[in-house]
């Protein structure tokens, strides 16, 4: 019976990321969207961004602000990708749930087709970043252009995933401007790279995607050892080049992602349980 049921849930889930992404393709404008997103943030790289300023001890200061940049682009990319996915298709996704279509299936359709696209957005900001910006090469895992990589999609996927869990809680893409506003201003103002973080900050600052983001840049790139210099208190430990604070950056975006997803799946399975009563 378990067996049965397990079939027809991955044959709705299939079904379901079959049409989001036939509805993506025939909407031309939210395909445009998505396709240019990356490359104009290149665009942003090369007008903000100096080539040396992970080498050049004069604007030093800079390799940890472009770092930031590149986290705030992919958080609010990613914020930007979900955020009215489920909103906007609230009364046809409920009523398909009337008829037994599965509301997992439907939240966890969508983050499989983001995931899709995120893969590219994530290839094309960070060809374009390392294009732009001479990188240096500490290879802690993997080439440290992969470890950039890795890093930008799992950025991508877990705003998403927020963005995500604010689609579900609220009934239209216009109530949810409120909410990503908040969520963006957030990364910037609890990433940690504004001022020192204390006490409740620093707590609120564990579900801010910046935060691990820089935390994952930082050790790959070695940012320490670039800002020592300075003597400006920018040295947070989070970004010594070690293994464990990459690792354990991503794992912290990893499951932030993950929360958001079930959190997302629960509300939405709350909002349509409501609705029938």
């Amino acid at each position: 019976m378990q067996q049965i049921k397990f079939q027809k849930f991955l044959r709705q889930l299939w079904v379901e990321i079959t049409r989001c992404f036939v509805l993506i393709w025939n909407d031309k404008l939210t395909l445009a969207s998505l396709v240019l997103q990356a490359p104009v943030m290149v665009v942003v790289f090369k007008l903000v961004g100096d080539p040396s300023c992970f080498t050049s001890n004069l604007i030093n200061i800079g390799s940890r602000t472009i770092l930031f940049i590149l986290c705030a682009v992919s958080a609010f990319m990613g914020i930007l990708n979900a955020y009215r996915e489920i909103c906007k298709e609230r009364d046809i996704i409920f009523r398909e749930a009337s008829v037994g279509v599965s509301l997992v299936a439907t939240v966890l359709s969508k983050m499989v087709v983001l995931f899709v696209i995120e893969l590219v957005q994530a290839a094309i900001l960070t060809v374009g970043f390392c294009a732009v910006i001479v990188v240096p090469q500490n290879n802690l895992l993997f080439s440290t252009n992969v470890e950039i990589y890795i890093t930008v999609l799992l950025m991508l996927f877990a705003s998403s995933a927020m963005g995500m869990l604010v689609s579900a809680s609220l009934k239209s893409s216009e109530s949810a401007i409120l909410f990503v506003l908040v969520l963006i201003i957030g990364q910037v103002v609890f990433s940690g790279c504004m001022f020192s973080l204390k006490g409740a900050q620093t707590i609120i600052s564990y579900i801010i995607i910046c935060r691990w983001g820089m935390g994952a840049l930082g050790a790959s790139t070695d940012l320490n050892s670039r800002l020592a210099w300075l003597k400006a208190g920018l040295d947070d430990s989070m970004y010594d080049a070690t293994i464990p604070n990459l690792l354990h950056s991503w794992q912290m975006l990893g499951l932030i992602a993950l929360v958001c997803i079930i959190a997302a799946c629960l509300v939405l399975q709350t909002s349509f349980n409501r609705r029938k009563t």
